[in-house]
C-alpha cells in the first residue's frame, strides 16, 4: 500500500458539503483520477486543500479519505513562514509515502516543498504541471490594444495589472521548479519549460482522466442532430482564453455563412462591461463589428448543460493565446464536436492537423475564420470524419484505467527511487 499526500489548490467537489461551501467546477482532472484510484486496493490518498475562510479551518475523514486544510491567500506572491510549518505538521500527521502537489502557480507549492525538505521527503514529492504563469504571462496582453491593456475602471485592476498578477507568482513557480526532483506532465510543450528551468528533473509523462460523465458521453454529437453555423466557446473571462481573436474572425465567417451564431459558456461579459476592463474591449469588438445579434453568453453551466452546448454546435473553437493543454478541447473532441484551436503550447499534441480538428496560429483571425467556414462547409463529409476520429483519440488518450496505471507506476518508481 502506497500512502500519497494531494496538495490541491481547490476543495474538491467530493468534498464541497463537509466545508458548506459550493462545489467548485475546476479541476476535474483531479476528481476524474481520485474516483478511479479509489477503485485500487494498493493506494491511499489523502489530500490537503486551501481555505480562505479561516473558520471553515479542520482535519478530519470524509468519503474514506484523510483531509487536511491550511490557510490560504490565493494571490499572496510569496509565502509565509507559518505555512511551511503547518504543512510540516500535516507530513507529520499524514506520514505519506510520496506527496503529489498539483500545480505550480501558487505559492504553496513552494511552501510544501520547503516541508518536505525539512521532513526528508523532497525526493518523494512531485509536481503534476497545470498550467505555467511564468509562461503564460507572457502572452497576457496579445492583440490587446494600449489604451484597453492600461484602461481602469473605478478600483477594479487594469488588464496590465492582472498580467502583473500572473508575473507575481512566477518567482514560486520558478522556486518549486528548480527544487523539486520529479514532476508528471503530459506534452512537449511542459516537458519543453520545466526543462528550460530544471533541466536535471526526472520528467514523467502522464495523460489526466476526464470527468466521469463524458465517457459516458463519448460519441453523442452527431451532425445531423447539430446546430447549423453554430460556434460554441468554453470561456471568455480573461485574455489568455484569446475570444477577442475569434471576434475579429467573426465578420469574415458572418460574411459567407450569415446566420452563424456564436455560444460562449461563462459570465456574460457584456453585462460586466461598466466594471471589467477585457470585458469592455470584447464590448467594443461587439459594436465595431456588429457582432450582438451573433453572440450570446450561456452564464456558468454545470456538466450536463456543458455537454447539451457541445452536442448542439457545430464547431467548438479554443482561441487561446497559450494553453498546456485545454481541457474543453478535449471535452469536445470525447463528445465528437469538430474542433478548431490555435495552435499554442501543448495543444499541437491534442490535434492532428486535418484529421481530427484544425490547428492554426493563435494571432491569425483570419486562418481562424478560413478553418470554421470549411467546417459548415462540411465537404467530403469532413464533420464527420474530425468527429469519429476526435473520439477515438481522446478515448485513447485518456482512458481512466490506464491513466491511473500510470499514475501508480510513477508512484512506485519515486517511492524506490
Amino acid at each position: 500500500m502506497i500512502k500519497v499526500l494531494w496538495l490541491c489548490n481547490i476543495v474538491l467537489p467530493d468534498f464541497s458539503q463537509e466545508f458548506g461551501i459550493k462545489k467548485n467546477p475546476f479541476g476535474g482532472w483531479m476528481t476524474g483520477m481520485l474516483h478511479q484510484l479509489e477503485k485500487r486496493n494498493d493506494v491511499d490518498i489523502c489530500l490537503c486543500f486551501p481555505i480562505i475562510d479561516e473558520k471553515r479551518l479542520k482535519d478530519g475523514k470524509c468519503n474514506g479519505h484523510e483531509y487536511y486544510t491550511f490557510l490560504c491567500d490565493m494571490d499572496a506572491d510569496t509565502y509565509r513562514p507559518e505555512m511551511v510549518e503547518a504543512f510540516e505538521k500535516i507530513l507529520e500527521d499524514s506520514r505519506p509515502d510520496i506527496v503529489h502537489i498539483w500545480g505550480t502557480e501558487y505559492s504553496h507549492t513552494a511552501a510544501m516543498l520547503q516541508a518536505c525538505a525539512r521532513k526528508g521527503l523532497l525526493s518523494r514529492a512531485v509536481i503534476n504541471i497545470q498550467g505555467l504563469v511564468s509562461v503564460y504571462e507572457k502572452h497576457y496582453l496579445s492583440g490587446i490594444p494600449e489604451e484597453y491593456q492600461k484602461l481602469k475602471i473605478g478600483n477594479k485592476v487594469s488588464i496590465e495589472e492582472e498580467q502583473n498578477l500572473f508575473k507575481r507568482h512566477e518567482k514560486c513557480e520558478i522556486e518549486s521548479i528548480k527544487s523539486v526532483k520529479h514532476v508528471i506532465g503530459r506534452t512537449d510543450w511542459d516537458r519543453a519549460c520545466v526543462e528550460a528551468i530544471n533541466p536535471t528533473i526526472h520528467y514523467y509523462f502522464c495523460n489526466e482522466i476526464l470527468r466521469d460523465i463524458f465517457y459516458k458521453e463519448a460519441g453523442t454529437w452527431k451532425f445531423e442532430n447539430c446546430q447549423k453555423e453554430s460556434i460554441f466557446v468554453s470561456q471568455a473571462s480573461y485574455p489568455v482564453k484569446g475570444v477577442h481573436y475569434l471576434l475579429e474572425a467573426l465578420p469574415i465567417v458572418i460574411q459567407k455563412f450569415p446566420n452563424t451564431q456564436v455560444y460562449i459558456a461563462g459570465a456574460n461579459m457584456i453585462d460586466i462591461a461598466e466594471e471589467n476592463p477585457y470585458a469592455c474591449y470584447l464590448e467594443k469588438l461587439m459594436k465595431q463589428f456588429r457582432l450582438t445579434d451573433h453572440v450570446s453568453f450561456l452564464g456558468n453551466m454545470n456538466e450536463e448543460q456543458m455537454i447539451q452546448q457541445y452536442r448542439k454546435a457545430n464547431v467548438f473553437v479554443s482561441a487561446s493565446l497559450i494553453e498546456n493543454e485545454s481541457n474543453s478541447l478535449s471535452e469536445a473532441k470525447i463528445i465528437g464536436v469538430p474542433s478548431v484551436a490555435s495552435f499554442v503550447g501543448g495543444v499541437c499534441n491534442r490535434i492532428e492537423q486535418g484529421k481530427d480538428g484544425f490547428l492554426y496560429p493563435y494571432d491569425e483571425p483570419a486562418l481562424m475564420a478560413y478553418y470554421i467556414c470549411n467546417i459548415f462547409e462540411n465537404k467530403d463529409h469532413l464533420c464527420t470524419k474530425f468527429s469519429e476520429n476526435s473520439v477515438k483519440k481522446v478515448l485513447n488518450q485518456n482512458e481512466p484505467q490506464k491513466t491511473a496505471d500510470c499514475t501508480m507506476m510513477i508512484y512506485k518508481e519515486i517511492r524506490c527511487s
